[in-house]
């Protein structure tokens, strides 16, 4: 009775401290004597996704992937750095299992009520929450034995539908692009894609996250008849694959239980070893009450590095009066604003996938748009309040209805399924083959491109129900030639200084951020105040070449009020105003 006492004490303190979530409040009531419960804490500060892009300009895309990842983790190592200290204080009995991440600035961890209440009483520290554990996985809406007629087809029929034979008639089938597919693992011995599957070093296939070993075989059947629609070659009889020739990076997250520890450790996995595109055919409904603002930073940081996303809208179906119907990371914004997309906001790496049938029409299944991210910190953004119109989604369409594809079962086999599940990995393919054309064009290039060349289908114009249409590979290939190639063998520094944003602002006792230099240089990089006075030295001496991540103590001699932050070397200068207010 005592120790249920002394908890709600602590929960009532924490929740005026506007750290720990009511749905973490409210699983800490169900526990039982000694037991611990799987949270997630959200520290301050996130990755300067601009900085990132603006450091990185020029580079080839294995430049600009290396680069981004080192920005991500050592910002998410200084934020973390103090609240990791202090788990490490606790008795195994009373924290376990801790597990940072950096494609999205967080911790997991099992922990006591009592650490919960201990920890969430840092500044540095926005929400604990718990973990999200569900099924995710955008389930097939039908699944059936191929019919007769469906086997003695050399191509799957929405392969030809989209125009990808053309594209391999010129040349390009997805050769060296490297698919991560983020689902239920791989039948990687499947005589249409064992040719295909990726390797590296010690590494073959790719990674099972559920069970934490190097081997992600499917015994469920979704990955594989998804990673069949990116790249099957039609060894065993009929070519369901858009890429015939791309790599499966084969990433499997959990079946009955797909949580996010496991899609953030697929994703982070994806950036360090080289995938151009993640596939993805899994969400949050929003009846589930997703973290927005964890998924959203999480694909910002997708973008800064480069990497193409697709992801399914979800199954189910709906309106287009009324947001939320899109499933969670698919509400997220995409790298590239089509001209209809008049309401205005920042961008990400998701290009959200909708399903269509043989006949161009959409499935009664294929979730509607439009989302909205007017409520949600630090985007306040895409409004829906008239005139405003929201965030258009889904971004395009591709086939998704009757889709013949891989057998996990039978390793010369084939099923078929329904889903945007299925349409999903018809765009990572196209991805795949654009990038094969064009290896300079970046995410928002290939969004654009196959938006502007997509089918027109449903209302005019980019629309909350098709999208921009239905995706034609041929007529986005032949316009990414049209934009010219350049030479990216190698990264190419960009010129001059460049500082990030400080993180958060007003800052109330340390100062994060990174500085970038485009050659070896001396840097002083310093703080002044609104006099011009300089009143603290955070650097003075070399630097290499690239990025640097600082975190500055805010002495107490600093009085409240307005500062400068500025790096001054031979190549330039760059300064960053910020706020201290205790």
């Amino acid at each position: 009775m005592m120790k249920a006492l002394l908890c709600m004490l602590l929960i009532t303190g924490a929740v005026l401290a506007g750290t720990v979530t009511p749905e973490l409040r409210e699983e800490i009531a169900q526990l039982g004597e000694g037991e611990l419960v799987r949270v997630l804490i959200k520290p301050v500060g996130m990755a300067d996704t601009d900085y990132i892009m603006n450091a990185t300009a020029g580079m080839d895309r294995d430049g600009r992937r290396d680069f981004a990842a080192e920005v991500m983790k050592d910002r998410a190592a200084d934020s973390q750095a103090g609240i990791l200290q202090q788990l490490a204080t606790y008795s195994t009995g009373s924290v376990q299992d801790v597990h940072p991440f950096w494609v999205v600035n967080a911790i997991a961890v099992s922990v006591t009520p009592e650490v919960v209440m201990d920890i969430a009483g840092r500044d540095d520290i926005l929400y604990v929450r718990p973990m999200n554990r569900a099924d995710i996985l955008i389930e097939p809406v039908d699944v059936r034995a191929p019919l007769a007629d469906e086997l003695t087809d050399a191509n799957a029929w929405g392969v030809d539908k989209i125009g990808a034979p053309a594209v391999w008639s010129m040349g390009y089938e997805g050769n060296g692009i490297i698919v991560s597919v983020v689902d239920t693992g791989v039948n990687y011995n499947h005589l249409d894609l064992n040719n295909n599957m990726w390797h590296e070093g010690t590494y073959h296939y790719g990674w099972d996250f559920d069970d934490n070993d190097g081997d992600p075989m499917d015994t469920y059947g979704h990955g594989t008849h998804c990673a069949g629609s990116v790249a099957s070659d039609g060894t065993a009889g009929t070519t369901c694959g858009v890429a015939p020739s791309a790599t499966i990076m084969a990433l499997r997250v959990g079946v009955s239980f797909s949580d996010e520890q496991d899609v953030w450790d697929a994703f982070q996995f994806s950036i360090d070893h080289g995938a151009d595109v993640i596939s993805t055919s899994l969400g949050w409904p929003q009846s589930y009450n997703p973290d927005r603002q964890t998924w959203r930073e999480t694909e910002n940081n997708v973008l800064a590095a480069g990497i193409c996303h697709a992801i399914a809208a979800g199954n189910e179906g709906g309106g287009t009066t009324y947001p939320g119907n899109i499933r969670t990371p698919g509400d997220v914004p995409p790298p590239w604003l089509h001209p209809d997309q008049t309401t205005t906001g920042g961008l990400s790496a998701v290009v959200t996938v909708g399903a269509t049938d043989s006949n161009d029409n959409i499935a009664s299944f294929s979730s509607r748009g439009y989302s909205t991210w007017e409520g949600d910190s630090p985007w306040y953004d895409y409004p829906d309040t008239s005139p405003m119109i929201g965030l258009i989604d889904p971004d395009i369409s591709g086939p998704g209805v009757d889709i013949l594809s891989c057998s996990y079962s039978n390793p010369a086999g084939y099923t078929t399924m329904s889903g945007t599940s299925m349409a999903t990995p018809h765009l990572a393919g196209c991805m795949a083959l654009i990038l094969d054309a064009n290896p300079s064009l970046s995410p928002a290039q290939v969004d654009s491109l196959l938006e502007v060349t997509a089918l027109e289908r449903g209302a005019s114009g980019k629309d909350n129900v098709y999208g921009a249409g239905r995706v034609q590979i041929y007529n986005a290939v032949v316009a990414a030639l049209a934009v010219g190639t350049h030479d990216a063998s190698g990264a190419v520094p960009a010129s001059g200084v460049i500082i990030s944003s400080t993180g958060v602002n007003p800052v109330f006792s340390s100062l994060q951020f990174d500085v970038y230099t485009g050659s070896w240089a001396a840097m002083d990089i310093s703080i002044f105040d609104l006099s011009g006075r300089r009143v603290a030295v955070v650097h003075e001496g070399q630097m290499d070449q690239g990025n640097h991540s600082f975190t500055w103590a805010v002495p107490e001699s600093i009085s409240d009020g307005i500062y400068f932050l500025r790096a001054t070397g031979p190549q330039g200068e760059a300064v960053r105003r910020f706020t201290v207010l205790r």
